[in-house]
């Protein structure tokens, strides 16, 4: 191996090892630098610009965001993973091989957007151009440099179509829902073969399906879980204007009505399997694992950070009935459909959300035990998806117009 495990641990201790770290700008990236430099970690941060503003001007917004300040043990360097060099200038490479200790891949692109198109196949080049060969200019880079640990965010979907007990460990080529899915696989596949023939060790962090921050509310991301209560927040805000403006003609025609007690009822049937659940994890139990798997775990190893409480579809169905005010979603088994088809309402609904319906019948068991074995020597738990967590993150999403006005309060400081 490039480095011996005791060097490693020094030097970390010390603070004298320099970290070069992709998608700081993202959730799951922003979340994990922030971390970092708290414990005084230099971090070099690869940033692109995007719409009017440049590299340095998006990271000091992400860190508005979080409410940390730039500090000196902060570098910042524009560039791009999908583009060789990663888009730097022979100077600025050079300075990373000479430089470069660790490495943390978070960059990705989920391409979760608003249709039902999300994941599919028209998005393939988009995907594969960022998670594949985005990740194999990373990995050039670390086999080029100095680097000696890769510390690679991965997902436990990696598993794809798998059904049972999915272990820590490298997954066979296999099914998958989507594309996303299927080139987390790949990369994961590059990172594991390239370090290993180089000597550079390497952590694969593999979390279910992250959201907010379980104390805040406050995220970055509004998909998966964020998604489905957008979509039935607008289809309840729909057919109430309808109900008030043109005397419920179309609710009518969707088996929609307003009920005594003022609630909107929508009839919308949702598929469930026995033993199915929905493993949510939010932002803040994942970096605090990913940090102390990074500083317990010297090896490198495969390690998934879920929730050994998944979620039930009924749990978060009546949350969201009661959070919404709404009425008539219910989960039901499969054979419901057989004597009575999918009704309009269903149809339109699941038409927004068809991508996401193989993870509400998930039965898929995830093994956590190299995980939990460190989590728990540092006191970690993922809580529990409750209410009083669902609607702190609901509540959250909606106040910032789904993402729309989200660094609005950013913006406000700066002109203060």
């Amino acid at each position: 191996m490039r480095e011996a495990t005791d060097h490693i641990e020094e030097k970390r201790r010390r603070k004298k090892n320099v970290t070069f770290l992709t998608g700081g700008t993202g959730f799951v990236g922003s979340h994990l630098a922030v971390e970092l430099l708290k414990k005084g970690y230099f971090v070099i941060f690869l940033s692109r610009p995007k719409r009017n503003l440049d590299a340095f001007e998006r990271v000091q917004q992400i860190l508005g965001w979080h409410n940390f300040p730039y500090n000196e043990n902060l570098k910042v360097v524009n560039g791009q993973i999908t583009e060789p060099q990663l888009g730097l200038d022979d100077e600025m490479y050079a300075y990373l091989l000479k430089n470069i200790d660790e490495i943390w891949h978070c960059a990705s692109d989920t391409s979760r957007g608003t249709g039902s198109d999300v994941y599919s196949e028209s998005k393939r080049k988009q995907i594969e151009s960022v998670n594949v060969y985005g990740t194999l200019n990373v990995l050039k880079l670390a086999v080029e440099s100095k680097c000696y640990f890769f510390h690679h965010m991965s997902t436990a979907y990696v598993a794809g179509k798998a059904h049972g007990v999915c272990k820590e460990e490298y997954v066979p080529q296999t099914e998958f829902y989507n594309v996303y899915e299927e080139t987390k696989h790949k990369a994961e596949g590059y990172v594991l073969e390239m370090c290993r023939k180089e000597g550079i060790r390497a952590n694969i962090y593999r979390p279910s399906i992250i959201y907010g921050d379980s104390r805040t509310g406050k995220t970055l991301i509004f998909n998966a879980f964020y998604f489905t209560l957008r979509i039935v927040n607008s289809l309840k805000e729909l057919y109430e204007r309808d109900i008030e403006q043109n005397n419920g003609l179309n609710a009518e025609k969707m088996g929609v009505r307003k009920t005594e007690d003022g609630k909107i009822y929508l009839p919308i049937r949702v598929r469930k399997v026995e033993n199915g659940s929905f493993n949510l994890v939010p932002i803040n139990f994942v970096v605090e694992g990913c940090i102390a798997i990074m500083e317990n775990c010297l090896e490198g190893g495969i390690f998934h950070l879920i929730n050994r409480n998944p979620s039930k579809i009924e749990d978060l169905l009546i949350f969201n009935g009661k959070f919404m005010n709404i009425q008539g979603i219910k989960a039901v088994p499969e054979n419901d459909f057989v004597n009575k088809p999918e009704n309009a309402m269903e149809r339109l609904a699941y038409s927004y959300n068809e991508m996401y319906l193989p993870y509400f019948l998930d039965d898929r068991i995830f093994d956590g035990r190299s995980a939990e074995e460190i989590l728990e020597r540092n006191n970690i738990v993922c809580p529990y998806h409750d209410y009083e967590i669902f609607s702190r993150c609901a509540r959250y999403a909606i106040e910032v117009n789904w993402g729309k006005n989200l660094f609005d309060e950013v913006e406000e400081q700066k002109g203060t």
